[in-house]
């Protein structure tokens, strides 16, 4: 792993130790190399290593693992764990919108903005999923009833433009319905999901259960190609769209 120099201080100090977070810890992928870069001077600001077939794997079965337990958890449980996420990130704000104009170029009003956004996803999912249960039926003497159950590990693939917004958008409700999550963010623009990982790590959730593979489109086709995958949730072109829908 190389760092190079960035006219943005804080957002350098704020780079991540790699693009993949596997078991709640940075991963260093054995795929080709990947960098991410200053957009405002073309300059790269950290180059590693992307996520191979092997790699997305790994992260597979890592979420597979977490899942076992994680789906326990009560809804409640879950919930503060994400109303727990939004708070931090909150609290760290400033330093996620440095982050995310470093890493697509947008003027730092608007990623503070995407920042707030973010937060009110996790702060409204949080909030409601504590009230998501089944349904209790009466049949005269006998009774039904349906239990809501989570499917399994939920691949996710994000965009370049909105990298964090859109991340939160996703994992808050997988999440929260105690499902385990791997996440494929834009090779442009992978620097605020990885912290966004560690974000989650900080307010408690156990380890496996959010994992990120950074990559291009072969990453993206290792991901929803797997066996392991139970769901896919994909933002991006219609194209690529279409290759998703067909594996």
């Amino acid at each position: 792993m190389i760092r190079h120099m960035s006219s943005f201080t804080r957002s350098l100090e704020l780079l991540p130790l790699s693009l993949n977070w596997i078991e709640n810890d940075f991963y260093f992928g054995t795929g080709k190399g990947l960098s991410a870069v200053n957009k405002a001077t073309g300059k790269v600001v950290l180059t590693t290593n992307s996520a191979n077939d092997t790699d997305v794997d790994v992260a597979v079965q890592s979420a597979q693992k977490a899942f076992k337990t994680f789906r326990q958890l009560t809804p409640s449980e879950r919930g503060n764990l994400i109303l727990k996420a939004a708070s931090l990130l909150e609290e760290r704000a400033t330093d996620f919108a440095h982050l995310e104009t470093l890493d697509t170029g947008k003027p730092f009003y608007e990623s503070e903005m995407d920042v707030g956004t973010g937060v009110d996803a996790l702060r409204f999912i949080g909030g409601i999923i504590q009230n998501y249960h089944g349904k209790h039926y009466d049949d005269g003497g006998n009774f039904g009833y349906t239990s809501r159950e989570p499917l399994g590990v939920i691949g996710c693939i994000g965009p370049w433009n909105y990298p964090l917004q859109t991340a939160c958008w996703k994992l808050a409700p997988a999440l929260a319905c105690g499902n385990s999550v791997v996440y494929k963010c834009s090779e442009y623009t992978p620097l605020s999901t990885v912290a966004l990982a560690s974000l989650l790590k900080d307010a408690g959730f156990p380890s496996g259960v959010f994992n990120v593979v950074a990559g291009d489109g072969s990453t993206g086709a290792a991901l929803t190609a797997h066996q392991g995958i139970s769901k896919i949730s994909f933002t991006g072109s219609v194209p690529t769209g279409k290759r998703v829908r067909n594996k």
